[in-house]
C-alpha cells in the first residue's frame, strides 16, 4: 500500500526530520467548478516558489504521470493542478489531492531509504539523488536500525561523499545534521523501526543538503497491511547431540549395491561405533555390513539422536515423521528436491511439513551432514580427529569436505562442523546463534548461498561480535554465481551489496574464496587470542623487488595499509647491508635463501619492530631459490623458519607474524609437506599466495577491532 505523501511527511516531522512547510488539499475540497480545480486559496501564507505535487490513486513515482510542478508562483497552482489532473486521468490515475510546498533552495541532493530486503529485513541507504532501484551502485547500505556511528560510517563511505565537504567552491553541507535526519529514518525508534514489519519502502528522496541543514523534499512510503509475523524460526535448539550424538542410525545402506549410506556405515565402524550405538535401518536386512538392522527408527533398542537419511527424496518425509519421539535429529543427504525441478519443490514442502509435524528437527536436505571429532561424528572416511576451536558451518558438502581435509593441512583443528543443504529446517542463523555461545568454539566459518533466515543469522553476527571472529565466504554474489547457486541450492541468493553492509554492520569478514577462508580461519586460530591491536598498518618482507610490489598490491586489495618504515629503521636496515638497488622502505626486499644463516630475518626485524611495532608482518620467501642456486639449499629455510618464529614469541609480542611460501610446488612433495610441517610447528601461519596472506591479516586486524569496541 503506498501512503499518500502528506501522511509520510507528516511521520517524519514528528520523528525530526526537517520538510518543507506546505498544506495538504483534499481532491473533493479543490472542486470549484468541474473545468477549474481550486487550490491556490489553501496556499495562502506560503512563500514562493511552490512546489505542486498530485498524492493517491496509488500513484508511487509522481513523475510518471506529471504529478509534480516546480517553481510556481500562487496565481499558477489552480491551472497547473487542473492540467496535472486531467494528465494523471489520461494516465489512467485519479489523484486523491494535493500537495503545495515552498520550495527549497539548491543544495546536494541526496537519497535516504530504508528497504525491506528478504531475509535479512530492514537495510538503510543513503547516496545520490534519484530512486533506490536505478542508483543502488551509488548507495552505501547498512543493516537497520542504525547505530550512530553507522551514519556517519555511511556519511564518509558513500560514492559522492566529497560533493558533501565542498566540491568545486561550492559551501561544505552542515553533515552532523544529516546525520541526525539518517537516524530519525533508520536509526533506533526511527520512522522505519515504527513501522516495524509493516515496512516494505520508505524514501526520501532527494534530501536537499546545504550549510544551513538537511530537508527531505520528496518521500515515499509503500506499506503491507499484514506485517510478515515472527522474523525468527524455531525456538533455540541445542545441538549438542548433533555433534556427539549417544547413538546413530543409517537408512538408507544397500545389502547389494553400497552406496552413501554403506560409506557412512563404514565411516562410523572406523570410529568406534558398533552394536548398541549403532543401527541400519532396512525394510528386510537383520544385518548390514557387520551392522545391526532394523525395519524402522522406532524399533532401535536403545538410544538414538542421529538419523543418516540415503533413501530416496520421495521417501524422506516418511523417514522424518518415522523417527518422531526417538531420533533429535535427521541428516537427509538426499538431492532431488528444490535444486531440481518443480516436483522437487513439492518433495521439498513435504519434509518442511513433516519436520514441523514429528518435532524432528531436519539437516538438509542435500547436505552431508555433521562432523564433530570428540564426539565421533563424522561424513568422511580418515578424517582427522585433532580437536580444536574452530567451527564452521557450510552449505556445500563437498567444500565442507575441503573444510575438513585441506584444512588439516593448513593446521586448522576443528570442533565442530555442519552441512545444511536447501536449509528447509536446521538453518546456518540458528546454527550459528548456538555456536556463538557455544563454550568450545573459539573461531566460526561459514559458507552461505541462501540463509533462509536471514534476520537470525545477522542477530547472530552481531552478537558475535567482539566475541568471536566470524570469517564468511558467499558463494553466488555475481549474476552468473547467483544463477548457479538457485540450481544448486535453491537459493534466492540478496545482492552483493547486502552481502557488504553486513560486513560493515557485523564487522564480519567476507572473503572471495575458499582458499581465502581456510587461510584466515588458519591466521585466526593462531593469533584471535593475542592482545595486538587492530590497526591496518602492515609489514612487508622478503625475497624479490617484484614479488614485494606484489604483497604490496595485495596488501592493498585487502585494504592494508603498507605504512613506510621510520627513517631509523631504514637506516638499520642499510647498515645490514641493505639498500643498494633494493627496497627498504615498505615493503622491504630482504635477499635471503640457500646461503643465509637461521637469524638472517631476526637481524632485519629487531632494528624495526623495535621502535615500530607493526601489527602484522608478512614474510615472503621464494622456495624454488632454495633448490636453483645451492644442491643442498632447502635445508637451509627449516632454521630460517624455527629461529624467526622462535624469536617472534619472545620479542615481538605486538606484532602477528605470517610466511608467504611462494613457489612451494616447486618442491617435491615430501619437501613441501616437510616445510609446511616445520610451520606448523613453530605455530607459525604460512600461505603459498599473497591475497590468502592479505586476506587472512585483514580478518584478524577486524577481529582485534570488534574486540577493542566491545571494551
Amino acid at each position: 500500500m503506498t501512503v499518500p505523501e502528506p501522511e509520510v511527511k507528516e511521520q517524519l516531522a514528528a520523528a525530526g526530520v526537517a520538510v518543507p512547510r506546505g498544506v495538504s488539499v483534499a481532491f473533493a475540497d479543490a472542486v470549484a467548478d468541474p473545468s477549474v480545480l481550486a487550490v491556490a486559496a489553501e496556499a495562502e501564507g506560503l512563500a514562493g516558489p511552490l512546489v505542486l505535487k498530485g498524492w493517491g490513486g496509488g500513484l508511487v513515482h509522481k513523475s510518471d504521470v506529471g504529478a509534480v510542478r516546480l517553481g510556481l508562483a500562487p496565481y499558477e497552482l489552480d491551472y497547473e493542478a487542473s492540467t496535472m489532473a486531467a494528465e494523471a486521468a489520461a494516465a489512467g490515475v485519479r489523484l486523491d489531492g494535493f500537495l503545495i510546498e515552498e520550495q527549497a533552495e539548491a543544495g546536494v541532493e541526496l537519497l535516504v531509504g530504508v528497504v525491506d530486503r528478504p531475509p535479512f529485513g530492514p537495510v538503510a541507504a543513503l547516496g545520490l539523488g534519484g530512486t533506490l532501484t536505478e542508483v543502488l551502485d551509488e548507495v552505501v547500505l547498512r543493516l537497520a536500525p542504525i547505530s550512530r556511528a553507522d551514519a556517519e560510517a555511511m556519511v564518509r563511505g558513500f560514492k559522492g561523499a566529497e560533493l558533501l565537504s565542498g566540491f568545486r567552491e561550492q559551501p561544505p553541507v552542515d553533515v552532523e545534521l544529516l546525520i541526525e535526519l539518517l537516524l530519525a529514518v533508520a536509526g533506533p525508534d526511527g520512522v522505519a523501526e515504527q513501522l516495524g514489519q509493516r515496512l516494505v519502502e520508505l524514501e526520501c528522496n532527494p534530501v536537499i543538503t546545504t550549510p544551513d541543514g538537511a530537508i527531505a523534499v520528496d518521500a515515499r512510503l509503500i506499506t503491507r497491511e499484514t506485517p510478515t509475523g515472527a522474523r525468527h524460526g524455531p525456538p533455540p535448539t541445542d545441538f549438542g547431540p548433533l555433534f556427539a550424538p549417544r547413538g546413530i542410525a543409517v537408512a538408507g545402506a544397500s545389502t547389494s549395491r553400497p552406496g552413501f549410506g554403506n560409506t557412512f556405515l563404514t565411516a562410523y565402524q572406523e570410529l568406534g561405533w558398533g552394536p548398541g550405538t549403532l543401527w541400519a535401518v532396512h525394510p528386510k536386512a537383520t544385518e548390514i555390513d557387520g551392522v545391526p538392522a532394523v525395519p524402522t527408527v522406532a524399533d532401535i533398542d536403545g538410544d538414538v539422536d542421529y538419523v543418516v537419511g540415503a533413501v530416496p527424496a520421495a521417501a524422506c518425509a516418511d523417514l522424518v515423521r518415522g523417527a518422531a519421539g526417538k531420533a533429535k535429529f535427521v541428516h537427509v543427504i538426499s538431492g532431488g528436491f528444490r535444486e531440481a525441478s518443480e516436483e522437487g519443490t513439492d518433495l521439498e514442502d513435504a519434509l518442511g511439513a513433516a519436520a514441523r509435524e514429528s518435532g524432528v528437527r531436519v539437516l538438509g536436505p542435500n547436505c552431508l551432514g555433521a562432523y564433530a571429532p570428540a564426539g565421533r561424528q563424522t561424513f568422511l572416511r580418515n578424517a582427522p580427529m585433532d580437536v580444536g576451536r574452530v567451527s564452521m558451518i557450510s552449505q556445500s558438502g563437498g567444500l565442507a569436505g575441503d573444510m575438513v581435509k585441506a584444512g588439516a593441512i593448513r593446521g586448522i583443528r576443528l570442533s565442530k562442523l555442519c552441512t545444511v543443504g536447501n536449509s528447509i529446517d536446521v538453518t546456518p542463523g540458528e546454527l550459528l546463534e548456538w555456536l556463538v555461545d557455544d563454550p568450545d568454539t573459539g573461531i566460526i566459518g561459514l559458507y552461505l548461498e541462501d540463509p533462509r533466515d536471514g534476520r537470525r543469522l545477522t542477530d547472530a553476527l552481531h552478537a558475535a561480535q567482539g566475541r568471536k571472529p566470524v570469517v564468511m565466504l558467499v558463494g553466488g554474489r555475481t549474476a552468473q554465481g547467483g544463477g548457479a547457486a538457485v540450481s544448486h541450492t535453491g537459493a534466492l541468493v540478496a545482492d552483493h551489496r547486502i552481502w557488504d553492509a553486513i560486513s560493515a554492520s557485523t564487522g564480519t569478514s567476507i572473503v572471495s574464496t575458499i582458499e581465502d577462508l581456510l587461510a584466515a580461519v588458519a591466521y585466526l586460530q593462531r593469533w584471535a587470542e593475542a592482545d595486538i591491536i587492530g590497526d591496518l598498518d602492515t609489514l612487508v618482507i622478503g625475497v624479490g623487488g617484484g614479488a614485494s610490489v606484489l604483497g604490496t598490491d595485495a596488501a592493498d586489495q585487502a585494504g592494508l595499509v603498507t605504512t613506510p618504515v621510520s627513517g631509523q629503521g631504514q637506516q638499520a636496515v642499510r647498515d645490514l647491508g641493505y639498500g643498494v638497488g633494493t627496497s627498504i622502505r615498505n615493503p622491504i626486499e630482504i635477499g635471503f635463501g640457500p646461503v643465509s644463516d637461521p637469524d638472517v630475518l631476526v637481524k632485519a626485524l629487531d632494528p624495526i619492530l623495535e621502535v615500530q611495532p607493526y601489527p602484522d608482518v608478512v614474510i615472503h620467501s621464494n622456495v624454488q631459490a632454495f633448490f636453483s642456486y645451492a644442491g643442498d639449499g632447502i635445508e637451509r629455510l627449516f632454521p630460517i623458519i624455527e629461529t624467526t618464529a622462535a624469536h617472534a614469541e619472545e620479542s615481538w609480542p605486538r606484532s602477528r607474524l605470517s610466511l608467504v611460501l611462494r613457489n612451494l610446488d616447486c618442491a617435491p612433495p615430501d619437501i613441501a609437506a616437510r616445510i609446511q610441517q616445520t610451520c606448523l610447528d613453530a605455530n607459525l601461519p604460512a600461505f603459498t599466495r599473497f591475497a590468502e596472506a592479505m586476506a587472512a591479516v585483514a580478518a584478524a586486524k577486524r577481529h582485534a577491532r570488534n574486540r577493542a569496541l566491545a571494551g
